[in-house]
């Protein structure tokens, strides 16, 4: 579980950098302080790492499996531990699932599908091919 917790820390932090509107430089601007989201200080988000209004309002809703993964931690009973958690078979890095047959993230998903397409296609005009 603490490998998962770090790799969602991972995700705010970058997340934090590239698309919120009041970080610069560590800092917070508005609340002229270091950011929340991004302070070392904090060893897991249950601890306040995501401690920022701003950012889980309109920052957060930007990647939606990383939202789901932050509120699924933050919410969780401290007996679920992992529960509902799955690891992904082309990355392997751990995922909410949205179902119970689904067993790729969402970036993995997408390719996954557009692979078996190809190869259905593939299939199919090899069949065209041959002589009947």
């Amino acid at each position: 579980m603490h490998q998962i917790d770090n790799q969602i820390q991972r995700s705010i932090r970058q997340l934090a950098q590239k698309e919120c509107a009041n970080y610069d430089s560590g800092c917070c601007l508005p609340e002229d302080r270091p950011c929340h989201v991004i302070s070392q200080a904090h060893k897991t988000i249950h601890d306040g790492a995501v401690n920022c209004d701003y950012f889980l309002r309109a920052v957060l809703p930007l990647q939606p499996e990383l939202n789901t993964a932050i509120w699924h931690e933050l919410l969780r009973e401290e007996d679920q531990v992992g529960e509902c958690w799955k690891e992904c078979v082309r990355c392997h890095k751990p995922f909410i699932p949205g179902s119970n047959r689904q067993r790729y993230c969402a970036d993995c998903g997408a390719a996954a599908k557009q692979a078996r397409s190809r190869e259905k296609q593939r299939r199919y005009r090899e069949r065209q091919k041959t002589p009947a």
